[in-house]
């Protein structure tokens, strides 16, 4: 049978008019709450703002929304923006209490309107509190009375309850335990979701829903219980149904909602303290997965931070001096100018500066100023409004905000308007910006990385290139140095590439020749290891043979350096060179290659290390 917005309504369970029925109707439109007396809902608390909250009726639910009140609103003792109603959730506005309510789901369950009206002793809890039906008992007001088995029972549970692999099997566990041992006809652990909404984790015997006793406790921080009255004589509470919080580090995480089939049949205080004892060790249980899940999750972020430095393969000593430059860098705030010719790997060491950084958590954005023509740039990192030029028919978040709390990589910052340029150098000054179109102020809080291949001194000296942005980009300098001035590298990536592809394409060379490794070398390499990745693969899905000879490069003779061509160097740099000539004919073998040389592993490591 289909529900009827009818139906819902709001009961307040506290405060001069606690007890009285608010029935919702969707065709009022929006129902206000607040302490004006104009409101569909008055309030009769200070702490409740004039205009409150207002619920709308969008079908088939209810809403509730927060209208920028000073005191906040909560929905089951979490502060929410807007959210959805459900049966059951307890409302706070100010210190006021109001219960969503289904007529049909609730008279089902006994707590309808009348019985609520009956019960303000749950919220009050006073001398008199033993006259109603609902009794509130602080889970601090008696130590907990438990019997040597019920005792055992908490210590089986306490030693078995952190072995569990996640919370939902620890609830589980929670629940049966309570089910056996106090003897309940169901059980239900509800617990705060992601989204601040309770959830059921776990449910023995009957489903029934407890969300509104689970809200109530957790709002009050204390074991709720609803029944029969308080027997004078034996001066105990006695009742068929009780819940009882989960403790968490601030506030309670979760309530364990326990009944029994038939009222005459009541839960003793012995019971609710064994429920209660139950609670604290699986709160306890609570935080420590999550610190568990907190570490495994910080471990994945340590893995994959790794993973991008590992990608900045190299030994040479101009490799090494990036990588240290990397971490110095990567912790400050500085703002970051990497300059490079194309294919050096300048996005991939940006990567890496994010990762290592107290940003890492947060996005990064890459642009690539230059794949943008000069109207749409402006447009790409700021955005714009609907009908801000032709074909903008609705609003675009830019890049800038969607790199907020983040690093936003600017590559081919040269390719930059002047326009964009201005606009660039106000954001990293701190102010504001708008969208194209708009007039509403943007602050977004972001770290820039730049990075180009031009030179940007010239670009200022000509007017192309703002000077004063030239100066506030270049915080911090980083050049990578081109493949052919790293040595050994070009074999190193060489190999790593080989291997990388046959696992991807599964079949290929295995080897690479040492003529070709001669060709690698000797290689100039204009498009750097942008270059050298592409001829390996190329060399993966063409090669027909296990070893990659040089005819498989296809470098061709014209890319190749020779002493034609190649400009007049100092000795030193010809020593370095026919070094790198025999490491490569040996295949990097740095045995073979001091024998052929006539020098020790000492005075090769030595001349390595002081090349130039």
């Amino acid at each position: 049978m289909l529900t009827t917005p009818s139906q819902f309504g709001l009961v307040a369970i506290n405060g001069a008019g606690a007890g009285s029925y608010f029935p919702l109707d969707p065709d009022s439109g929006v129902v206000t709450i607040g302490r004006d007396e104009s409101r569909d809902l008055p309030i009769d608390d200070p702490l409740a703002s004039r205009l409150h909250a207002r619920l709308t009726w969008h079908g088939p639910n209810w809403h509730i929304e927060d209208c920028e009140s000073s005191n906040g609103t909560k929905v089951n003792s979490e502060s929410i923006a807007r959210a959805i109603l459900q049966p059951g959730d307890l409302i706070r506005i100010g210190d006021r209490l109001l219960v969503f309510l289904h007529r049909e789901t609730n008279e089902q369950s006994g707590l309808t309107p009348a019985r609520l009206a009956e019960a303000t002793s749950l919220f009050r809890v006073q001398a008199d509190a033993r006259q109603g039906k609902l009794f509130a008992a602080s889970k601090d007001s008696t130590q907990p009375m438990l019997s040597s088995e019920r005792l055992s029972a908490v210590l089986r549970f306490t030693t078995t309850v952190y072995a569990q692999s996640n919370l939902i099997r620890a609830a589980k566990l929670a629940a049966e335990t309570i089910a056996d041992v106090v003897k309940c006809s169901s059980v239900n652990v509800w617990m705060t979701g992601v989204d601040g909404r309770l959830k059921r984790l776990a449910s023995i015997g009957e489903s029934s829903d407890g969300r509104l006793l689970a809200s109530v406790c957790m709002e009050r921080n204390e074991a709720v219980a609803y029944g029969s009255d308080w027997n004078l004589d034996r001066k105990e509470l006695h009742f068929p149904t009780t819940a009882a919080p989960i403790p968490g580090r601030r506030s309670p995480r979760g309530a364990i909602e326990c009944r029994r089939q038939n009222d005459s049949t009541d839960f003793e205080q012995a019971d609710l303290d064994f429920i209660l004892a139950l609670a604290h060790q699986l709160g306890m249980a609570a935080e420590i997965f999550e610190h568990r899940e907190s570490l495994e999750q910080e471990n994945r972020n340590l893995r994959q931070r790794v993973g991008n430095m590992s990608r900045l393969h190299g030994e040479s000593s101009a490799m090494q001096s990036v990588h240290s430059q990397i971490q110095r860098i990567a912790p400050t705030s500085s703002t970051v100018l990497i300059l490079g010719e194309s294919g050096t790997g300048k996005e991939l060491v940006a990567h890496s500066i994010h990762d290592l950084s107290n940003r890492a958590a947060g996005p990064f954005v890459a642009v690539n100023c230059a794949s943008f023509n000069e109207s749409l740039l402006e447009s790409e990192l700021f955005g714009h409004e609907a009908g801000a030029f032709t074909g903008a028919d609705q609003r675009r978040v830019g890049q800038f905000e969607r790199a907020h709390r983040g690093t936003i990589f600017l590559d081919e910052i040269g390719e930059m308007t002047l326009a964009c340029q201005a606009k660039l150098l106000r954001l990293l000054e701190g102010h504001p910006f708008e969208r194209l179109g708009g007039t509403k102020p943007i602050q977004v809080d972001i770290r820039v990385v730049a990075a180009t291949h031009r030179d940007l001194r010239s670009m200022v000296d000509s007017g192309k290139f703002r000077e004063d942005l030239y100066f506030r980009l270049r915080v911090i300098e980083l050049n990578l140095p081109p493949l052919r001035e790293r040595g050994d590298d070009v074999l190193l990536l060489a190999g790593l590439f080989l291997q990388q592809f046959r696992s991807q394409v599964g079949r290929g060379p295995k080897r690479i020749s040492k003529a070709a490794a001669s060709m690698l070398v000797e290689h100039s390499w204009p498009g750097n290891v942008r270059e050298l990745r592409n001829a390996m693969e190329r060399v993966v899905v063409l090669g027909e043979s296990d070893d990659v000879g040089p005819e498989d490069l296809a470098l061709g003779e014209a890319s190749r350096s020779s002493p034609s061509t190649s400009p007049l160097i100092s000795l030193a740099e010809a020593e370095q060179l026919h070094i790198q000539r025999v490491l490569a004919a040996c295949g990097g073998n740095k045995t073979k290659a001091c024998k052929i040389l006539g020098i020790g592993r000492g005075t090769l490591y030595a001349k390595l290390k002081s090349s130039p």
